[in-house]
């Protein structure tokens, strides 16, 4: 079959028509891979960031968003019938640690990623546990069903700010911090502003339903942000991972406010933690992945209630052999999300 490998510690990847179909084992199903979506992880592994050599196996086949049909079932397997449209779960969990014993399995201690320690579906077919097969409503598109892992990482944001009836900022609105607009629009948040320093990003976090937006380059924003809801928003959703976009964040609260953070920095982050955490008494939540299965329930539900249009944050359908050009969109900021067509035929 054709895959995509990551087998040298350089940038790109290693495209083979010769690697071998996996074969699902007990538990294990094989789907047959239609659309595979494109994100920053798979950017950073792509270009060999610096946190990439503690977290990839050299050899493995990349990518871990993605829709297709089950092509194969394994001895054991109950739920998952040949035939039907899944995506999936990227993060394999133990399920005997204490994390998973108590509900928390999406911090696993002991967890396998999927594109990055485990086969990922950047290729024809990929395998992975039943449990983590999740089936799609035939009422959500390809493109959608793609990309379910990214919108999930967004609603698992917002869920856990709570954000109902709440005044919001959105540091960092690329993909995901454009998505966890619409989320939290639809979950009932008042005022939603976002920061970003790409005037497009802005464009797109007002097409999303942001009410303001507000350049991140700016070092004022705080200071108008807290003009705009008076005191301060009540919620920040940190999107960025950018060091000096977290603190400005934080310091953008009102007293009492929350503040989830699921933006990945590359370096250790200075805040004021006595003037903008412990005097301001906020909670603050470190938010990762989504929480299995909770977060793909929420996802389907307000995608089956008509509440999000994600239409917007789609800008490029690429073929996977093309897969160099879909990398150089991303690197110069043309891109936003990027959907890979696997098996045109097969969608």
């Amino acid at each position: 079959m054709f895959a995509l490998q990551k087998t040298a510690p350089a940038p790109g990847f290693t495209p083979t028509h010769d690697a071998p179909v996996p074969e699902p084992g007990a538990g294990e199903v094989l789907v047959a891979v239609t659309r595979a979506g494109v994100c920053g992880t798979d950017k950073g592994i792509y270009e060999w960031a610096p946190w990439t050599a503690g977290h990839v196996t050299l050899g493995t086949t990349v990518g871990h968003e993605f829709v297709g049909r089950v092509a194969a079932v394994g001895d054991a397997v109950t739920r998952v019938r040949v035939g039907e449209r899944v995506s999936g779960e990227g993060h394999f969990a133990c399920g005997s640690c204490q994390a998973c014993r108590t509900g928390h399995s999406h911090v696993c201690q002991e967890v396998r990623i999927l594109g990055a320690g485990v086969d990922g579906c950047f290729a024809d077919y990929v395998v992975l546990p039943e449990a983590n097969v999740w089936p799609v409503h035939d009422a959500i598109p390809d493109d959608v069903a793609a990309i379910l892992d990214p919108i999930g990482n967004a609603m698992h944001t917002v869920m856990t700010a709570g954000v109902a009836g709440r005044s919001v900022v959105v540091t960092g609105a690329g993909v995901i911090g454009a998505i966890a607009i619409a989320i939290a629009r639809a979950a009932g948040a008042g005022t939603i502003i976002a920061t970003d320093v790409s005037p497009r990003r802005l464009d797109l976090a007002l097409e999303m339903g942001a009410d303001h937006v507000l350049p991140g380059a700016d070092p004022e924003w705080p200071e108008q942000a807290r003009r705009l809801v008076d005191g301060g928003p009540d919620v920040l959703l940190e999107m960025s991972g950018n060091p000096t976009a977290i603190g400005q964040g934080l310091s953008s609260l009102r007293c009492g406010g929350t503040a989830a953070l699921l933006g990945v920095p590359t370096r250790p982050v200075e805040i004021d933690l006595l003037n903008d955490v412990v005097f301001k008494g906020l909670t603050i939540h470190g938010v990762f992945g989504r929480r299995m299965f909770e977060t793909w329930y929420q996802v389907e539900n307000f995608l089956l209630g008509g509440r999000l249009r994600l239409d917007p944050v789609i800008s490029h359908r690429i073929p996977l052999q093309d897969y160099d050009r879909a990398f150089q969109l991303m690197s110069s900021g043309e891109a936003m999300k990027i959907v890979l067509v696997v098996d045109a035929d097969a969608a």
